[in-house]
């Protein structure tokens, strides 16, 4: 039997019923979705077919609809699409509660490419950064830089691109808790580090899943100024450095499941890292010559 139909308003106007079913489920009320296209002739209203041009644009049209008061706007989330092939900007401002979704490709890269230095001042809470190829430019600083105005950044499936060699570091973290770093890559040359936390808090900071396989001084370094009033984590990363890969002097980070490569002669038991073994398990360190050792180091039983 065919689908019956339903008609309105004349025969050119009829559908059959499933087209006026509703299929999707509802999970309450939605956020704002604004789209970002590098490669329109004029910016437009951040709509599909009238896009912006810039992230920048989308950002400030974002944070506006988030400080709304009307229908307690301010406890939804945004979402900014954005397709480059590349844009070339230098952020001064995160979205707050707002997703940054790259679409699209930068030459080989299944992801949206954005090139510049980037150091949002201002509030700026809870932004999450989807696939997008983070280029650095010949800047001698990080490719982020968070202060403790933010808080919450997650980056997720994200490729910090150090190739013109002068970056100090992938992100620079001061007093910014609930970093999340998931299933990142980092490439090319970075002076200090991949990441670097500065003084103040850490708490919750959550570095997963990443391959940190470029060249580095050093791979993750936390000084004894950092603190955490929440468990932060270190764990599942392959990361490459000429010297520690990990360098945790405040003691504070469960460092879990790692596999660290460091030029270093790890001669001794001491040599190429520095974290708390107490809240370490199950890291395997590579250094000079081959030699590779398990941290803590396993005891096995006669």
């Amino acid at each position: 039997m065919s689908e019956r139909v339903v008609t309105v308003g004349g025969s050119r106007a009829s559908k059959p019923i499933s087209d006026f079913l509703q299929t999707n489920e509802y999970f309450g009320p939605k956020g704002g979705v604004y789209y970002v296209d590098g490669n329109v002739s004029a910016t437009g209203g951040g709509s599909p077919d009238h896009p912006y041009s810039t992230l920048a644009e989308a950002i400030t049209a974002s944070d506006a609809a988030i400080a709304l008061a009307g229908n307690r706007w301010w406890a939804r989330r945004n979402r900014i699409y954005a397709v480059g092939d590349t844009l070339t900007e230098d952020l001064v401002k995160f979205p707050t509660k707002c997703d940054i979704i790259g679409c699209g490709s930068y030459d080989a890269n299944t992801k949206l490419g954005l090139s510049g230095h980037h150091v949002p001042i201002g509030e700026a809470y809870g932004t999450r950064i989807y696939n997008v190829h983070l280029k650095g430019k010949a800047v001698a600083g990080p490719i982020i830089t968070l202060a403790s105005t933010t808080s919450g950044l997650q980056l997720h499936g994200c490729t910090f691109d150090g190739t013109l060699g002068t970056m100090t570091s992938g992100i620079l973290a001061t007093a910014h808790p609930f970093l999340m770093v998931n299933d990142c890559d980092f490439v090319g040359t970075f002076v200090t580090s991949y990441i670097t936390f500065g003084a103040g808090q850490a708490g919750w900071a959550r570095i997963t899943n990443n391959r940190m396989l470029g060249t580095a001084a050093k791979g993750i370094v936390i000084p004894g100024t950092t603190t955490a009033s929440w468990m932060p984590l270190i764990d599942n990363n392959i990361i490459v450095a000429t010297g520690d890969p990990i360098e945790d002097a405040s003691d504070l980070f469960y460092v879990t499941n790692n596999r660290l490569i460091t030029s270093a002669n790890i001669g001794t038991t001491t040599d190429g890292y520095t974290f708390n073994l107490a809240l370490a398990c199950g890291n395997i360190l590579t250094g000079l010559n081959g030699v590779a050792a398990t941290i803590p180091f396993a005891v096995i039983a006669e």
